[in-house]
């Protein structure tokens, strides 16, 4: 979901340099490249965990999780977009009975079912599966592998829309074929191999998911 269906990286970043602007450290000093790289397609809980340790945060993650929830859930009132090129693909998705679509995503249900009620999206997908679900977040397979269990489909007939390193090691692990759409942040060499790579949302046709059947 995030940096595919939402522009939230930018969001998440922003959420957290002002929860840590709040404890005394300087935001934009601490988001380092590599920083990024790791945190982008993190479970809740992982990304807790790297917060805790890049700086040194005293409380508990439970408290930290909440304080950062709160504040991204403002700012996605406020800021939050679709991806370009979003509506046009889920609608085309819609139009293919013998396609079934699903969301898999490091966020919380939470945050999952605000963004989709925000957009209008909530009978968009057949299946919704947030990091909650599972034991271990991506770059583990277990997110994709479980998406494809309440399909009922084998992870070998899925296709994932990745924009993390994070997500596309997850989605290929789990035996998917993976359309990656890289975050422009993030240099081209530092990606993993994906299946077939687009620019953007955009570029994305009927024909590359279906060139997998």
């Amino acid at each position: 979901m995030d940096g595919v269906i939402i522009d939230s990286e930018p969001l998440w970043e922003k959420s957290e340099s002002i929860m840590l602007k709040q404890k005394g450290f300087a935001g934009n000093e601490s988001y380092r490249k590599e920083y990024r790289k790791k945190i982008m397609g993190l479970n809740q809980k992982d990304s807790v965990k790297l917060l805790k340790e890049t700086f040194g945060l005293d409380e508990s993650p439970e408290k930290i999780l909440h304080t950062r929830l709160n504040i991204l859930l403002e700012l996605y009132e406020k800021e939050l977009k679709l991806v370009e090129g979003i509506p046009e693909i889920l609608e085309t998705l819609r139009a293919e009975r013998h396609v079934k679509t699903a969301l898999a995503s490091g966020s919380p249900m939470k945050v999952i079912e605000f963004v989709l009620k925000k957009f209008s999206l909530s009978d968009t997908f057949r299946i919704k599966v947030s990091g909650d679900c599972v034991e271990r977040g991506k770059p583990h397979p277990d997110i994709y592998l479980e998406t494809a269990r309440r399909l009922g489909v084998s992870p070998e007939e899925c296709v994932a829309i990745e924009d993390s390193t994070n997500g596309i090691v997850s989605a290929k692990e789990a035996g998917m074929r993976c359309i990656a759409v890289p975050d422009p942040r993030i240099a081209p060499e530092d990606y993993p191999q994906a299946d077939i790579f687009r620019k953007s949302v955009s570029e994305i046709r009927l024909e590359d998911i279906k060139s997998f059947a």
